[in-house]
């Protein structure tokens, strides 16, 4: 390893991944970057993947534990910027790989390093490890800011909600604004839905005693042609809830709606749906092996009462085997996510990679 110190080595490659933010799947120079940063400073197996990577540190041990770190931008104008902190995740776990060097800890850690967070539609490609290695137990975090440098954020069941874009399109048949009745307008059967869709939602959240939410993002109908009626439309919402068996519920309920009144009003319908998470669960006996470890190494943590509103495609390395997700401040002045004026904390690098040394260190096993 280079004789430059691990903090210095994770903080210049926070910023050498801050400069150079990419979107989903095209991530190009930050997966070379990365792969040319382990085999420079460490001696893990690395193994190089179609966008994606991960490194193993092999005791040839029977438990294996996976961390993940996520390394896309946000879409910024008509370019990316890193304002998720995802620059961020990826430095702390760069250190994670320099801290592991020389150490035995009873166990095999892979480093997961994976694109397209931001869309949904990253974890998926990456699950792909799971038939390639054993893998016990999965471990990721986010950086949270408003919450105290370092403050372990904890919580039981669900972490992050389950969400997906919905966009409903719906087409009739044109008339001159002077004859509305020889033309089929969507616009009764789109304003329905975006009301409909929202009061189903807080039916679904009062019956099941937890957040189920529909949120109207945009809709239109028609153009500005005040000669001619409109004849075609479109209605976008987003759906999310704690548990993904209610988004199902949801999305069935308004697809099916969608299709009801469109046959009703002689209009044709199709439903998609975009950036789909599945809620994001914490394994039980992980998290209270995880509230052990830090309460017994005095690591100030807290016990989330309700679950994030917004979602984190972890939840589908939960499918597969055994998963903890946490949150870790970053501190209470630091502008919140996806705003122009975030970055990720240099400080949090080190104390995130410590974060997740203690809880390789501990009996962190199933």
């Amino acid at each position: 390893m280079s004789s430059i110190g691990i903090k210095e080595l994770a903080l210049r490659a926070r910023r050498t991944l801050h400069d150079m933010p990419e979107l989903a799947f095209d991530e190009k120079r930050t997966l070379k970057f990365i792969a040319d940063f382990l085999k420079e400073h460490t001696s893990l197996e690395i193994h190089i993947e179609r966008g994606w990577l991960y490194a193993v540190h092999r005791e040839d041990a029977d438990t294996s534990t996976a961390v993940r770190a996520d390394f896309d931008a946000v879409p910024y104008g008509d370019s990316a910027k890193h304002l998720c902190g995802h620059d961020g995740h990826t430095a702390s776990l760069l250190a994670l790989a320099l801290k592991l060097e020389g150490k035995r800890i009873g166990k095999n850690v892979i480093l997961l390093f994976q694109p397209a967070e931001e869309t949904g539609a990253g974890a998926p490609v990456c699950c792909e490890l799971f038939k390639r290695e054993k893998v016990n137990a999965i471990v990721g975090a986010h950086n949270i800011p408003g919450k105290p440098m370092g403050q372990v954020l904890l919580k039981r069941g669900t972490f992050a909600c389950a969400s997906c874009g919905m966009e409903i399109v719906m087409n009739g048949n044109p008339t001159h604004a002077a004859y509305p009745e020889n033309g089929v307008n969507p616009t009764a059967a789109i304003a329905s839905l975006a009301l409909k869709i929202p009061h189903y939602a807080q039916e679904l959240s009062s019956i099941n005693g937890c957040m189920t939410l529909a949120t109207v993002v945009g809709m239109q109908t028609g153009k500005r042609a005040f000669g001619v009626a409109a004849s075609d439309g479109k209605l976008w919402v987003t759906l999310r809830s704690e548990h993904t068996e209610l988004l199902d519920s949801l999305r069935a309920y308004a697809s099916s709606e969608a299709e009801k009144l469109a046959s009703e009003q002689g209009l044709s319908c199709t439903v998609d749906f975009f950036d789909v998470f599945p809620a994001t669960v914490n394994d039980d006996s992980l998290l209270e092996n995880a509230v052990r470890t830090f309460s017994h190494d005095g690591i100030a943590c807290s016990m989330l009462d309700e679950p994030f509103r917004w979602s984190e495609d972890f939840g589908h390395y939960g499918h597969h085997v055994p998963s903890l997700f946490i949150g870790i401040g970053s501190g209470e002045n630091t502008p919140p996510l996806h705003t122009a004026d975030y970055e990720y904390p240099d400080e949090l690098v080190d104390v995130s990679s410590d974060i997740f040394l203690r809880i390789l260190g501990s009996d962190f096993r199933l």
